[in-house]
């Protein structure tokens, strides 16, 4: 363990009580203080949907409001995504953005970085034509994404209607000031045209919201407005849960046992000072899962789509956890800290639960024998944390690793703590070391390296650069302790190569084809429709190994195309229960 720094000591009652007599006879009586006039935010935005129609959002004013920023002629005033991965900014024109100040209009001109040819990001900036007196006032009005089957599914930052309301994030929703942060951010709600009983919600909190914030945190933050359910129904409190279309599923289940277990993560890793907040998208077909934000969440479902309710409960879980583990450095995106970020998350996604008695011991261990699975099986298993970055964004297989290598990495690590400190130490105490000196730390691989040399001498750091450089992970039999046993079995994944989504008519198609599956062998395309869906169904139920065979129809043709969802049979392990009663479990 890395020492805590002392902590000064505290003054008696006495002292105290005599510091406050002497202070009292020394100072003369003053008059009261005048009262204090509240001084407004550094900056307000006020955001308004227009239904002009009286049906769907069409468009949604934003006005911002920036206290005295004291611009020269030249100076970038503002800057707005034109595209943020593969989502395109909401300001269709962006002449139509118009600034104000105490001597009148001020004019702007616009630069716009090169197109980008993977779509990651391009963006736009407003240059102050003057320098600027005063408060300076911003309009402009941004429209909703329109979606069609041919949309690209992506992270959820994009703008888009449901019901009669809208969601978006701070990517594509707003022009902020390019300097000047952190400030004080007042956000306003104008809803006169939704419907009756309409509420806002962001990752700021509930309704209108003052907060101090940077400009990375407000890009990283989503809004809602419209007819939103929440749990609690009020949305008060550190943790609640927004969404509009009713699901089809039993969400609001999954949101009583997500809040349980919000507590227990609060109370396990001390609690936190800022809200959390898990946003619900429907959509009427796939586009995407989900995606973390500034002290929130947003995840996307099907409307009209029955869903697993443990698969819910530990998406949930697990980005409620992320607001706890966090990450290192710049994070997001491919910046090479899934290794950390997701793999302790997935590693407390299991934990956790089952320790809050929210999950049984049968369901941790088929939680982690399906990392294991996956881990075994995946041809991408034993690239270097280098390559799995590079690769984050185009190959799926490498995508995943950091979800399943990283949890069983944790887990050894445990193991390896636990057999080192006869049991007084977990890799709890190494993580919350990490947690707390990576604010300071330089380089959040190195602060692990050192600490788990701490805790594992020589042997532990250099098991740590072996995980990092994609070497195979050396499970031993009782990595979970006296509950569980390895044995050596072959494994194979499902792999059905896409994902079937229903179209506007309400027939199964299959979304984007996965490189190097069956599926693409076997010549399935995209938007391809499925004729038979039940097939589908059936073939998740069925024996590794087992073909399947699907009728296709492509524009006026029907094919038949036959072939075996499963990854090939490799070696590895899973683990089975010992006579070990639970309670010496420990885990």
């Amino acid at each position: 363990m890395i020492p805590a720094c002392p902590k000064p000591a505290a003054l008696t009652a006495a002292a105290l009580l005599l510091a406050a007599l002497l202070a009292a006879c020394a100072a003369p009586a003053e008059a009261p203080a005048p009262a204090q006039i509240a001084r407004p935010a550094d900056m307000d935005i006020t955001l308004t949907p227009r239904r002009p129609t009286g049906e769907k959002v069409e468009t949604i004013d934003v006005t911002l409001t920036i206290r005295e920023p004291a611009l020269a002629a030249g100076d970038t005033f503002l800057s707005m995504a034109i595209v943020r991965v593969m989502a395109p900014g909401a300001l269709s024109r962006p002449e139509t953005l118009v600034a104000e100040d105490g001597a009148g209009p001020l004019p702007l001109t616009i630069e716009e970085d090169p197109a980008d040819p993977s779509d990651f990001r391009q963006d736009r900036r407003w240059i102050a034509a003057r320098a600027t007196q005063g408060d300076v006032t911003v309009r402009y009005t941004i429209e909703p994404r329109v979606i069609t089957s041919a949309t690209r599914p992506g992270p959820l930052i994009d703008t888009r209607t449901e019901l009669t309301g809208f969601y978006g994030s701070g990517n594509t929703m707003l022009a902020l000031p390019v300097s000047g942060w952190p400030r004080e951010v007042a956000l306003g709600w104008n809803l006169e045209d939704l419907t009756s009983g309409a509420r806002a919600a962001s990752s700021l909190g509930e309704g209108d919201v003052t907060a101090t914030v940077t400009a990375q945190n407000l890009n990283n933050s989503f809004f809602f407005a419209g007819p939103l359910r929440s749990q609690p129904e009020d949305g008060a409190g550190d943790f609640a849960i927004y969404w509009m279309t009713p699901a089809a599923f039993d969400l609001d289940g999954a949101a009583a046992w997500t809040q349980q277990a919000y507590t227990y993560f609060n109370s396990f890793f001390g609690a936190s000072d800022t809200p959390f907040r898990i946003f619900m998208r429907t959509t009427e077909r796939f586009q995407g899962g989900g995606g973390g934000g500034f002290n929130s969440f947003i995840f996307g479902t099907v409307e009209g789509e029955d869903r697993d309710p443990d698969e819910v409960r530990g998406l949930l879980a697990h980005e409620a956890l992320h607001h706890f583990v966090g990450g290192y450095g710049d994070g997001g995106g491919a910046g090479g800290q899934q290794w950390y970020s997701e793999g302790v998350t997935n590693y407390y996604t299991v934990v956790l639960p089952y320790r809050a008695g929210l999950t049984s011991l049968e369901h941790y261990i088929n939680d982690f024998n399906g990392y294991a699975k996956s881990y075994y099986t995946n041809p991408q298993s034993n690239l270097s944390n280098t390559e799995v970055t590079r690769l984050f964004f185009a190959d799926g297989n490498a995508q995943i690793v950091p979800y399943n290598r990283g949890p069983l990495y944790v887990a050894l690590v445990d193991a390896r703590i636990r057999a080192a400190s006869g049991g007084e130490l977990r890799a709890d105490d190494l993580i919350f070391d990490f947690i707390e000196s990576q604010k300071e730390a330089e380089d959040g691989v190195a602060l692990w390296h050192d600490l788990v040399e701490i805790y594992l001498g020589e042997a532990g750091s250099a098991e740590f650069r072996a995980m990092m450089e994609g070497r195979p992970l050396d499970l031993p039999s009782d990595l979970f302790g006296p509950c569980f046993v390895a044995e050596e079995q072959m494994l194979q994944n499902f792999v059905i190569g896409f994902r079937p989504y229903k179209d506007e008519e309400g027939r199964t198609r299959a979304g984007p084809i996965l490189p190097g599956t069956a599926a693409e062998a076997t010549g399935i395309a995209r938007y391809d429709i499925i004729t038979n869906p039940d097939a589908l169904e059936a073939a998740r139920t069925a024996a590794p190994g087992t073909p399947l065979t699907l009728t296709l129809q492509r524009d006026s043709e029907t094919l038949s195309r036959t072939y075996t969802p499963w990854t090939p049979a490799l070696p590895g392990k899973q683990w089975v229960r010992t006579p070990v009663p639970e309670s010496d479990c420990n885990l």
